[in-house]
Protein backbone atom coordinates (compact mmCIF):
# COMPACT_ATOMS: atom_id res chain seq x y z
CA UNK A 1 0.00 0.00 0.00
CA UNK A 2 1.46 3.80 -0.91
CA UNK A 3 1.50 6.26 1.45
CA UNK A 4 -1.28 8.54 -0.28
CA UNK A 5 -3.48 5.49 -0.37
CA UNK A 6 -2.88 5.04 3.49
CA UNK A 7 -3.50 8.92 3.90
CA UNK A 8 -6.69 10.78 4.57
CA UNK A 9 -5.56 13.14 2.89
CA UNK A 10 -3.95 12.42 -0.56
CA UNK A 11 -1.27 14.87 -0.28
CA UNK A 12 -0.76 15.70 2.97
CA UNK A 13 1.75 18.28 2.69
CA UNK A 14 0.14 20.85 0.20
CA UNK A 15 -3.17 20.37 2.77
CA UNK A 16 -0.89 21.73 5.47
CA UNK A 17 0.68 24.30 2.93
CA UNK A 18 -3.39 25.62 2.16
CA UNK A 19 -4.13 25.89 6.03
CA UNK A 20 -1.36 28.05 6.88
CA UNK A 21 -2.05 30.21 4.46
CA UNK A 22 -5.61 30.41 5.58
CA UNK A 23 -4.61 30.44 9.19
CA UNK A 24 -2.42 33.81 8.06
CA UNK A 25 -5.25 35.27 6.67
CA UNK A 26 -7.29 34.90 9.33
CA UNK A 27 -4.61 36.64 11.81
CA UNK A 28 -4.22 39.24 9.47
CA UNK A 29 -8.06 39.91 9.44
CA UNK A 30 -8.12 40.25 13.37
CA UNK A 31 -4.91 42.40 13.21
CA UNK A 32 -6.72 44.77 10.70
CA UNK A 33 -9.75 44.81 12.97
CA UNK A 34 -7.45 45.35 16.16
CA UNK A 35 -5.50 48.03 14.65
CA UNK A 36 -8.74 50.04 13.27
CA UNK A 37 -9.65 50.14 16.75
CA UNK A 38 -12.66 48.31 16.31
CA UNK A 39 -12.16 46.51 18.96
CA UNK A 40 -12.16 49.30 21.75
CA UNK A 41 -14.22 49.03 25.17
CA UNK A 42 -17.60 49.76 24.70
CA UNK A 43 -20.28 49.05 27.28
CA UNK A 44 -24.24 48.83 26.51
CA UNK A 45 -26.47 50.09 30.28
CA UNK A 46 -26.75 48.05 32.64
CA UNK A 47 -30.55 46.46 33.68
CA UNK A 48 -31.55 45.45 37.37
CA UNK A 49 -32.28 41.97 37.69
CA UNK A 50 -36.03 40.71 38.11
CA UNK A 51 -36.95 39.58 41.89
CA UNK A 52 -37.56 35.90 42.38
CA UNK A 53 -41.10 34.64 42.17
CA UNK A 54 -42.81 32.94 45.39
CA UNK A 55 -43.17 28.93 44.67
CA UNK A 56 -45.98 26.94 45.78
CA UNK A 57 -45.21 23.76 48.14
CA UNK A 58 -42.55 21.39 47.88
CA UNK A 59 -44.92 18.27 47.09
CA UNK A 60 -46.82 20.57 44.58
CA UNK A 61 -43.51 21.59 42.86
CA UNK A 62 -42.48 17.65 42.90
CA UNK A 63 -45.78 16.87 40.78
CA UNK A 64 -45.30 19.31 38.27
CA UNK A 65 -41.86 18.84 37.98
CA UNK A 66 -42.95 15.45 37.14
CA UNK A 67 -45.32 16.41 34.73
CA UNK A 68 -43.10 18.93 32.91
CA UNK A 69 -40.29 16.30 32.55
CA UNK A 70 -43.03 13.93 31.58
CA UNK A 71 -44.71 15.64 28.56
CA UNK A 72 -40.92 17.35 27.55
CA UNK A 73 -39.72 13.83 26.96
CA UNK A 74 -42.50 12.81 24.74
CA UNK A 75 -42.35 15.46 22.92
CA UNK A 76 -38.77 15.06 22.37
CA UNK A 77 -39.05 11.46 21.31
CA UNK A 78 -41.68 12.46 19.02
CA UNK A 79 -40.29 15.08 17.30
CA UNK A 80 -36.84 13.03 17.33
CA UNK A 81 -38.37 10.31 15.40
CA UNK A 82 -40.13 12.62 12.94
CA UNK A 83 -36.75 14.40 12.09
CA UNK A 84 -35.36 10.88 11.36
CA UNK A 85 -37.95 10.07 9.23
CA UNK A 86 -36.90 12.77 7.12
CA UNK A 87 -33.60 11.94 7.22
CA UNK A 88 -32.66 14.63 9.33
CA UNK A 89 -30.73 13.34 13.35
CA UNK A 90 -32.72 12.82 16.16
CA UNK A 91 -31.40 16.12 17.80
CA UNK A 92 -32.80 18.75 15.36
CA UNK A 93 -36.41 17.11 16.39
CA UNK A 94 -35.46 17.47 19.97
CA UNK A 95 -34.76 21.04 19.42
CA UNK A 96 -37.73 21.84 17.63
CA UNK A 97 -39.58 19.89 20.49
CA UNK A 98 -37.86 23.05 22.69
CA UNK A 99 -39.16 25.77 20.46
CA UNK A 100 -42.53 24.31 20.57
CA UNK A 101 -42.83 24.36 24.10
CA UNK A 102 -41.29 27.80 24.34
CA UNK A 103 -42.63 30.82 23.75
CA UNK A 104 -42.15 30.34 20.04
CA UNK A 105 -45.21 28.51 19.45
CA UNK A 106 -47.12 27.47 22.80
CA UNK A 107 -46.24 30.70 24.69
CA UNK A 108 -47.59 32.73 21.93
CA UNK A 109 -50.90 30.46 20.98
CA UNK A 110 -51.88 28.55 24.05
CA UNK A 111 -50.42 30.56 26.74
CA UNK A 112 -53.54 28.59 28.71
CA UNK A 113 -51.36 25.22 27.76
CA UNK A 114 -48.13 26.91 28.09
CA UNK A 115 -48.94 27.32 32.15
CA UNK A 116 -50.32 24.01 32.72
CA UNK A 117 -46.94 22.55 31.31
CA UNK A 118 -44.54 24.58 32.18
CA UNK A 119 -45.93 26.82 35.32
CA UNK A 120 -43.54 29.29 37.01
CA UNK A 121 -43.30 27.28 39.80
CA UNK A 122 -41.04 24.05 38.11
CA UNK A 123 -39.18 26.44 36.30
CA UNK A 124 -35.83 26.59 38.39
CA UNK A 125 -36.20 22.89 39.25
CA UNK A 126 -36.01 22.11 35.90
CA UNK A 127 -33.54 24.73 35.34
CA UNK A 128 -31.54 22.93 37.62
CA UNK A 129 -32.24 19.23 35.72
CA UNK A 130 -30.90 20.89 32.14
CA UNK A 131 -27.41 22.25 33.92
CA UNK A 132 -27.51 18.72 35.25
CA UNK A 133 -27.83 17.49 31.92
CA UNK A 134 -25.57 19.58 30.39
CA UNK A 135 -22.69 18.88 32.31
CA UNK A 136 -23.04 15.39 31.70
CA UNK A 137 -23.77 16.14 28.19
CA UNK A 138 -19.75 17.53 27.99
CA UNK A 139 -18.43 14.89 30.25
CA UNK A 140 -19.77 12.40 27.03
CA UNK A 141 -18.30 14.79 24.44
CA UNK A 142 -15.13 14.45 26.87
CA UNK A 143 -15.04 10.88 26.77
CA UNK A 144 -15.52 10.54 23.30
CA UNK A 145 -12.80 13.01 22.59
CA UNK A 146 -10.18 10.85 24.54
CA UNK A 147 -10.76 8.33 21.81
CA UNK A 148 -9.61 9.25 18.36
CA UNK A 149 -6.39 8.11 16.26
CA UNK A 150 -4.92 10.76 14.40
CA UNK A 151 -2.29 8.29 13.18
CA UNK A 152 0.24 9.31 9.73
CA UNK A 153 -1.53 12.86 8.77
CA UNK A 154 -1.30 14.21 12.44
CA UNK A 155 0.63 17.09 11.59
CA UNK A 156 -1.46 17.75 8.32
CA UNK A 157 -4.79 16.92 10.07
CA UNK A 158 -4.08 19.35 13.18
CA UNK A 159 -2.84 22.27 10.62
CA UNK A 160 -6.07 21.75 8.62
CA UNK A 161 -8.65 21.93 11.68
CA UNK A 162 -6.65 25.01 13.24
CA UNK A 163 -7.48 27.04 9.55
CA UNK A 164 -11.50 25.16 9.13
CA UNK A 165 -11.70 26.91 12.41
CA UNK A 166 -9.24 29.73 12.23
CA UNK A 167 -11.07 31.27 9.26
CA UNK A 168 -14.77 31.40 10.59
CA UNK A 169 -13.61 32.26 13.53
CA UNK A 170 -11.84 35.72 11.79
CA UNK A 171 -15.12 36.18 9.97
CA UNK A 172 -16.73 36.22 12.95
CA UNK A 173 -15.15 38.60 14.80
CA UNK A 174 -15.06 40.88 11.77
CA UNK A 175 -18.85 40.33 11.26
CA UNK A 176 -19.63 41.05 14.71
CA UNK A 177 -18.27 44.61 14.99
CA UNK A 178 -21.41 46.12 13.13
CA UNK A 179 -23.81 44.07 14.98
CA UNK A 180 -22.59 45.09 19.01
CA UNK A 181 -25.50 47.36 19.56
CA UNK A 182 -27.86 45.28 18.46
CA UNK A 183 -26.41 41.75 20.14
CA UNK A 184 -24.20 42.61 22.36
CA UNK A 185 -25.60 41.84 26.27
CA UNK A 186 -25.52 44.53 28.70
CA UNK A 187 -22.71 45.78 29.99
CA UNK A 188 -20.27 43.90 27.50
CA UNK A 189 -16.88 44.72 25.99
CA UNK A 190 -16.36 44.93 22.27
CA UNK A 191 -13.48 42.56 22.44
CA UNK A 192 -15.62 39.80 24.36
CA UNK A 193 -18.07 39.68 22.24
CA UNK A 194 -16.29 39.62 19.35
CA UNK A 195 -14.45 37.00 20.35
CA UNK A 196 -17.30 34.81 21.38
CA UNK A 197 -19.47 35.16 18.09
CA UNK A 198 -16.28 34.15 16.51
CA UNK A 199 -15.82 31.41 18.47
CA UNK A 200 -20.15 30.43 17.82
CA UNK A 201 -19.46 30.49 14.39
CA UNK A 202 -16.35 28.39 14.38
CA UNK A 203 -17.98 25.84 15.93
CA UNK A 204 -19.07 21.94 14.60
CA UNK A 205 -21.17 19.52 16.56
CA UNK A 206 -18.74 16.21 16.89
CA UNK A 207 -21.36 14.02 18.66
CA UNK A 208 -23.84 15.59 16.00
CA UNK A 209 -21.41 15.28 12.89
CA UNK A 210 -20.65 11.48 14.09
CA UNK A 211 -24.76 10.99 13.90
CA UNK A 212 -24.97 12.23 10.19
CA UNK A 213 -21.82 10.61 9.19
CA UNK A 214 -23.17 7.24 10.46
CA UNK A 215 -26.94 7.97 8.44
CA UNK A 216 -25.27 9.02 5.55
CA UNK A 217 -23.10 5.61 4.82
CA UNK A 218 -19.65 7.59 5.79
CA UNK A 219 -18.71 5.57 8.39
CA UNK A 220 -15.21 4.68 7.99
CA UNK A 221 -14.73 6.69 4.83
CA UNK A 222 -12.54 8.72 4.16
CA UNK A 223 -14.40 11.85 4.26
CA UNK A 224 -16.22 10.42 7.32
CA UNK A 225 -13.22 9.74 9.08
CA UNK A 226 -11.24 13.09 8.29
CA UNK A 227 -14.50 14.94 8.91
CA UNK A 228 -14.90 13.69 12.60
CA UNK A 229 -10.69 14.30 13.77
CA UNK A 230 -11.03 17.61 12.26
CA UNK A 231 -14.16 18.40 14.34
CA UNK A 232 -12.57 17.03 17.43
CA UNK A 233 -9.80 18.98 17.00
CA UNK A 234 -11.05 22.20 15.71
CA UNK A 235 -13.61 21.90 19.20
CA UNK A 236 -10.74 21.81 21.47
CA UNK A 237 -9.68 24.96 20.30
CA UNK A 238 -13.16 26.47 20.25
CA UNK A 239 -13.31 25.35 24.06
CA UNK A 240 -10.52 27.09 24.72
CA UNK A 241 -11.36 30.02 23.06
CA UNK A 242 -14.24 30.12 24.46
CA UNK A 243 -12.60 29.71 28.34
CA UNK A 244 -10.84 32.87 27.48
CA UNK A 245 -13.95 35.08 26.82
CA UNK A 246 -15.87 33.48 29.48
CA UNK A 247 -13.05 34.14 31.99
CA UNK A 248 -12.76 37.98 30.65
CA UNK A 249 -16.38 38.51 30.87
CA UNK A 250 -17.09 37.29 34.35
CA UNK A 251 -13.98 39.22 36.01
CA UNK A 252 -14.24 43.16 35.96
CA UNK A 253 -10.76 43.15 35.92
CA UNK A 254 -7.84 41.67 33.30
CA UNK A 255 -5.53 40.51 35.90
CA UNK A 256 -8.39 38.66 37.28
CA UNK A 257 -9.21 37.11 33.53
CA UNK A 258 -5.88 35.95 33.32
CA UNK A 259 -5.70 34.25 36.70
CA UNK A 260 -8.73 32.46 35.69
CA UNK A 261 -7.26 30.92 33.06
CA UNK A 262 -4.09 30.22 34.50
CA UNK A 263 -6.20 28.35 37.17
CA UNK A 264 -7.95 26.86 34.35
CA UNK A 265 -4.86 25.24 32.40
CA UNK A 266 -3.50 24.22 35.79
CA UNK A 267 -6.68 21.93 36.53
CA UNK A 268 -6.39 20.86 33.49
CA UNK A 269 -3.28 20.10 33.43
CA UNK A 270 -3.53 18.48 36.92
CA UNK A 271 -6.26 16.55 35.83
CA UNK A 272 -4.86 14.74 33.12
CA UNK A 273 -1.48 14.40 34.48
CA UNK A 274 -2.30 13.37 38.32
CA UNK A 275 -5.68 12.61 38.34
CA UNK A 276 -6.13 10.17 35.28
CA UNK A 277 -3.30 7.78 36.40
CA UNK A 278 -4.65 7.61 39.62
CA UNK A 279 -8.01 6.98 38.55
CA UNK A 280 -6.74 4.55 36.10
CA UNK A 281 -5.19 2.86 38.88
CA UNK A 282 -7.90 2.83 41.33
CA UNK A 283 -9.93 1.62 38.90
CA UNK A 284 -8.20 -1.32 37.21
CA UNK A 285 -8.29 -2.42 41.41
CA UNK A 286 -11.31 -1.83 42.80
CA UNK A 287 -13.96 -1.22 39.96
CA UNK A 288 -14.60 -4.52 39.36
CA UNK A 289 -15.64 -5.23 43.14
CA UNK A 290 -17.60 -2.08 44.04
CA UNK A 291 -21.63 -2.16 43.09
CA UNK A 292 -23.07 -0.15 40.34
CA UNK A 293 -24.86 2.10 42.77
CA UNK A 294 -21.68 3.13 44.16
CA UNK A 295 -19.57 3.60 40.95
CA UNK A 296 -22.43 5.66 39.21
CA UNK A 297 -22.53 8.34 42.58
CA UNK A 298 -18.75 7.98 42.12
CA UNK A 299 -18.87 8.98 38.33
CA UNK A 300 -21.44 11.25 39.37
CA UNK A 301 -19.52 13.04 41.97
CA UNK A 302 -16.04 13.31 39.29
CA UNK A 303 -18.13 15.56 36.89
CA UNK A 304 -20.37 17.55 39.57
CA UNK A 305 -16.98 18.09 41.48
CA UNK A 306 -15.23 19.08 38.25
CA UNK A 307 -17.82 21.27 37.30
CA UNK A 308 -18.08 23.20 40.69
CA UNK A 309 -14.15 23.59 40.24
CA UNK A 310 -14.21 24.91 36.93
CA UNK A 311 -17.09 27.31 37.58
CA UNK A 312 -15.55 28.32 41.07
CA UNK A 313 -12.16 29.25 39.29
CA UNK A 314 -14.19 31.67 36.76
CA UNK A 315 -14.72 30.28 33.71
CA UNK A 316 -17.73 27.66 33.64
CA UNK A 317 -19.28 24.38 34.76
CA UNK A 318 -19.07 22.86 31.41
CA UNK A 319 -15.45 22.54 31.28
CA UNK A 320 -15.47 20.65 34.39
CA UNK A 321 -17.68 18.29 32.79
CA UNK A 322 -15.66 17.85 29.66
CA UNK A 323 -12.60 17.63 31.73
CA UNK A 324 -14.55 14.66 33.60
CA UNK A 325 -14.79 13.04 30.36
CA UNK A 326 -11.20 13.60 29.46
CA UNK A 327 -9.89 11.83 32.44
CA UNK A 328 -12.76 8.93 33.11
CA UNK A 329 -10.67 5.37 32.78
CA UNK A 330 -11.79 4.06 29.87
CA UNK A 331 -9.73 0.69 29.70
CA UNK A 332 -12.04 -0.38 32.50
CA UNK A 333 -15.01 -2.29 31.72
CA UNK A 334 -17.64 -1.30 34.50
CA UNK A 335 -16.63 2.46 34.68
CA UNK A 336 -17.29 2.33 30.63
CA UNK A 337 -20.73 0.31 31.21
CA UNK A 338 -21.68 3.59 34.01
CA UNK A 339 -20.22 5.98 32.05
CA UNK A 340 -22.40 4.34 29.03
CA UNK A 341 -25.98 4.32 31.58
CA UNK A 342 -25.29 7.81 32.44
CA UNK A 343 -25.04 9.09 28.75
CA UNK A 344 -28.02 6.83 28.12
CA UNK A 345 -30.08 8.10 30.48
CA UNK A 346 -29.20 11.46 30.05
CA UNK A 347 -30.28 11.35 26.12
CA UNK A 348 -33.34 10.05 26.82
CA UNK A 349 -33.93 12.17 29.78
CA UNK A 350 -31.90 15.39 30.86
CA UNK A 351 -31.00 16.63 27.49
CA UNK A 352 -34.77 16.77 26.26
CA UNK A 353 -35.11 19.24 29.62
CA UNK A 354 -31.63 21.20 28.65
CA UNK A 355 -33.60 21.37 25.13
CA UNK A 356 -37.23 22.89 26.68
CA UNK A 357 -35.07 25.01 28.93
CA UNK A 358 -33.52 26.75 25.85
CA UNK A 359 -37.13 26.56 24.26
CA UNK A 360 -38.27 29.03 26.87
CA UNK A 361 -35.38 31.75 25.84
CA UNK A 362 -36.09 31.55 22.31
CA UNK A 363 -38.81 33.76 21.26
CA UNK A 364 -38.44 33.57 17.26
CA UNK A 365 -41.56 35.56 16.58
CA UNK A 366 -40.60 38.42 18.70
CA UNK A 367 -36.63 38.14 16.67
CA UNK A 368 -37.96 38.23 13.28
CA UNK A 369 -40.48 41.09 14.15
CA UNK A 370 -37.49 43.08 14.84
CA UNK A 371 -36.12 43.81 11.01
CA UNK A 372 -32.44 44.57 12.22
CA UNK A 373 -32.07 41.45 14.12
CA UNK A 374 -33.55 39.31 11.35
CA UNK A 375 -30.98 41.01 9.36
CA UNK A 376 -28.06 40.60 11.96
CA UNK A 377 -29.33 36.82 11.93
CA UNK A 378 -29.28 36.64 8.74
CA UNK A 379 -25.66 38.04 8.20
CA UNK A 380 -24.88 35.54 10.82
CA UNK A 381 -26.16 32.77 8.71
CA UNK A 382 -24.20 33.49 5.66
CA UNK A 383 -20.43 33.89 7.68
CA UNK A 384 -21.40 31.02 9.24
CA UNK A 385 -21.83 29.11 6.71
CA UNK A 386 -18.98 30.78 4.14
CA UNK A 387 -16.39 30.68 7.01
CA UNK A 388 -16.50 27.09 7.57
CA UNK A 389 -16.57 26.21 3.36
CA UNK A 390 -13.78 28.74 2.89
CA UNK A 391 -11.74 27.20 5.67
CA UNK A 392 -12.24 23.41 4.85
CA UNK A 393 -12.29 23.13 1.15
CA UNK A 394 -9.09 24.99 0.11
CA UNK A 395 -7.70 22.61 2.81
CA UNK A 396 -9.18 19.29 1.38
CA UNK A 397 -8.80 20.42 -2.20
CA UNK A 398 -5.08 20.96 -1.20
CA UNK A 399 -4.89 17.99 0.53
CA UNK A 400 -5.70 15.57 -2.97
CA UNK A 401 -9.19 15.62 -1.98
CA UNK A 402 -11.66 15.10 -5.40
CA UNK A 403 -14.04 18.49 -5.26
CA UNK A 404 -16.90 16.85 -4.27
CA UNK A 405 -15.47 15.57 -1.30
CA UNK A 406 -13.90 18.06 -0.39
CA UNK A 407 -17.10 20.12 -0.68
CA UNK A 408 -18.57 17.44 1.15
CA UNK A 409 -16.38 18.34 4.55
CA UNK A 410 -17.39 21.89 4.38
CA UNK A 411 -20.65 20.72 4.41
CA UNK A 412 -19.87 18.39 7.68
CA UNK A 413 -18.16 21.16 9.47
CA UNK A 414 -21.20 22.99 9.20
CA UNK A 415 -22.93 21.09 10.96
CA UNK A 416 -23.31 23.17 14.65
CA UNK A 417 -26.24 21.06 16.71
CA UNK A 418 -26.18 20.27 20.52
CA UNK A 419 -22.88 21.90 20.63
CA UNK A 420 -23.22 25.20 19.62
CA UNK A 421 -26.57 25.57 21.93
CA UNK A 422 -24.33 24.91 24.82
CA UNK A 423 -21.78 27.65 23.61
CA UNK A 424 -24.38 29.91 23.37
CA UNK A 425 -26.21 28.70 26.72
CA UNK A 426 -23.31 29.67 28.41
CA UNK A 427 -22.97 33.01 26.10
CA UNK A 428 -25.95 34.06 27.18
CA UNK A 429 -25.78 33.23 31.08
CA UNK A 430 -23.16 35.29 31.44
CA UNK A 431 -24.29 37.86 29.28
CA UNK A 432 -22.14 38.10 26.62
CA UNK A 433 -25.12 37.92 24.26
CA UNK A 434 -28.47 38.91 24.48
CA UNK A 435 -31.92 37.34 23.95
CA UNK A 436 -31.85 38.38 20.46
CA UNK A 437 -28.70 37.01 19.67
CA UNK A 438 -29.54 34.12 21.31
CA UNK A 439 -32.44 33.20 19.36
CA UNK A 440 -31.27 33.93 15.91
CA UNK A 441 -28.46 32.05 16.78
CA UNK A 442 -30.22 28.84 17.85
CA UNK A 443 -32.00 29.31 14.38
CA UNK A 444 -28.60 29.59 12.49
CA UNK A 445 -27.38 26.25 14.38
CA UNK A 446 -30.44 24.35 13.51
CA UNK A 447 -30.47 25.35 9.95
CA UNK A 448 -26.92 24.88 9.82
CA UNK A 449 -27.40 21.25 11.57
CA UNK A 450 -30.58 20.40 8.72
CA UNK A 451 -28.31 21.44 5.70
CA UNK A 452 -26.15 18.54 6.48
CA UNK A 453 -27.48 15.24 5.45
CA UNK A 454 -29.57 17.11 2.23
CA UNK A 455 -26.47 18.48 0.64
CA UNK A 456 -24.43 15.07 1.32
CA UNK A 457 -27.01 13.12 -0.27
CA UNK A 458 -26.90 15.66 -3.70
CA UNK A 459 -22.95 15.06 -3.79
CA UNK A 460 -23.72 11.52 -4.36
CA UNK A 461 -22.07 8.12 -4.07
CA UNK A 462 -18.44 9.41 -4.78
CA UNK A 463 -18.28 10.82 -1.82
CA UNK A 464 -17.99 7.88 0.34
CA UNK A 465 -14.79 6.21 -0.54
CA UNK A 466 -13.75 3.96 1.73
CA UNK A 467 -10.40 4.94 3.71
CA UNK A 468 -7.00 2.55 3.10
CA UNK A 469 -6.71 2.00 7.09
CA UNK A 470 -10.55 1.41 7.66
CA UNK A 471 -10.20 2.97 11.15
CA UNK A 472 -12.38 5.09 12.56
CA UNK A 473 -11.62 8.24 14.71
CA UNK A 474 -13.45 6.92 17.82
CA UNK A 475 -10.45 3.89 17.61
CA UNK A 476 -13.32 0.95 16.76
CA UNK A 477 -13.33 -0.58 13.19
CA UNK A 478 -16.83 -1.64 11.95
CA UNK A 479 -17.43 -4.07 8.92
CA UNK A 480 -20.26 -3.20 6.58
CA UNK A 481 -22.75 -5.46 9.02
CA UNK A 482 -21.69 -4.30 11.92
CA UNK A 483 -23.96 -1.80 14.16
CA UNK A 484 -22.51 1.56 14.76
CA UNK A 485 -23.09 3.52 17.61
CA UNK A 486 -25.60 5.49 18.19
CA UNK A 487 -24.12 8.54 18.64
CA UNK A 488 -26.04 11.61 19.76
Amino acid sequence: MSATEGSLLPNPGRGLAVAGALVAGAVALLGIAFAAGWLKPEHTATAAAAPPEAGSTPAEQMWRLLIAVAVVCALATVFGRLARLIGQPPVVGEIIAGLVLGPSVIGSLAPWLFDAILPAEVLPNLNLLAQAGLAIFMFTVGADFGRDGVGRDRGAIAGGSLAIMAVPFALGVVVALPLFSTLAGQGVDRLPFAIFIGTALSITAFPVLARIVQDCGLLGSRLGSLAMLCAAVADVLAWCALAIVLAMIRSADPADALVALVLTILLGAATVLVLKPLLRLLADRYADPLPTPILVLLVLGLILGLAAATDAIGVHAIFGGFLAGIVLPKDSLPVRQVADQLGGLNRALLVPVFFASIGLRTDVTAAVSHPQVLAAGGLLLVAAVLGKFLGAVPVARGGGLPGRSAIGLGVLMNARGITEIVVLSAGLSVGIINQSAFTVMVMMALITTMMAAPLLRLLGPAIRERSATGQLPTGDTYASGDAAPVIR
